[in-house]
């Protein structure tokens, strides 16, 4: 079997067992490079293989998160199309606890303040005003943007609302001119061939902005959504009302943020 027709097979596999888009093509993506890498190497598929392809990859200073992925592609390749195995005889790595990646208040406005094109603008603005996703923000529609009550509703593939969060007041107006002569089912942000826009152009896109406003510290796209949540956990709002806002079906996955609040002795007031 040809790798573009393994390839195919997996993402029908995929798609039978609803893995989302994503989830697809990472997994698509690294069992290539391990396919690839067998035919380099003239090696035989099968757990010798998988282990000398992992290795490799740690060469390459990869996280455990990372090297994790790489094996959970590979163990659904070989236990659900390419089934020599039940499963591959090898231990996932520990988990290494990173601090989420933040900005302040005042670098995300300078990233703003330096980003001049409109669409970008607003992409970055709903990101951090209203916890977007990446997903979330592409996927968008102006049906979805409910500005007399100021939320924005967070639908899934089958346009069923999931979630509601905040609007943005400081973006309503130039939000609003941007969408004015939409379809109410189209989507809000398309690329120049007036399709959907990839994570990956957002990414660089957000990267580019960080750099002209001269900002060094590491950081991504989803550092939007991460210092929405730490900002909103600093102001007081409670972890539980957080988990709604921002979609987790697991509380667990909210708490995440306590860690990341900075807490100033200056603004705390004794009880006595």
């Amino acid at each position: 079997m040809t790798t573009k027709n393994i390839l195919k097979k997996i993402k029908q596999k995929m798609l039978g067992k609803k893995y989302s888009e994503k989830t697809i093509t990472t997994y698509s993506f690294y069992i290539k490079k391990y396919l690839d890498f067998l035919k380099t190497k003239k090696l035989t598929d099968g757990t010798k293989s998988v282990e000398k392809f992992l290795n490799l990859q740690k060469e390459k200073n990869i996280s455990n998160q990372t090297y994790n992925l790489i094996l959970n592609a590979l163990n659904f390749f070989y236990t659900n199309v390419h089934t020599i195995v039940d499963k591959l005889e090898i231990k996932y790595r520990k988990k290494t606890k990173q601090r989420l990646q933040t900005l302040t208040n005042q670098q995300i406005k300078k990233i703003l303040d330096n980003t001049k094109n409109t669409k970008h603008y607003l992409i970055f603005a709903l990101s951090y005003g209203a916890g977007l996703r990446l997903n979330e923000i592409t996927k968008l529609r102006a049906k979805d943007l409910d500005f007399k009550n100021n939320v924005i509703k967070i639908c899934n593939k089958q346009s069923r609302q999931v979630r509601t969060t905040v609007l943005p007041e400081s973006i309503k107006n130039k939000l609003e001119e941007y969408v004015f002569d939409k379809r109410v089912s189209s989507l809000v942000f398309i690329n120049s061939y007036e399709k959907k826009m990839s994570e990956r152009s957002l990414q660089q896109a957000f990267t580019l902005a960080r750099m002209r406003a001269k900002i060094n510290k590491k950081s991504s796209f989803q550092s939007l959504r991460h210092s929405f949540a730490t900002h909103l956990l600093e102001s007081g709002l409670s972890t539980k009302s957080l988990q709604q806002v921002l979609g987790h079906k697991n509380i667990r996955s909210t708490q995440i943020y306590q860690k990341n609040i900075n807490t100033n002795i200056v603004n705390i007031k004794s009880p006595l």
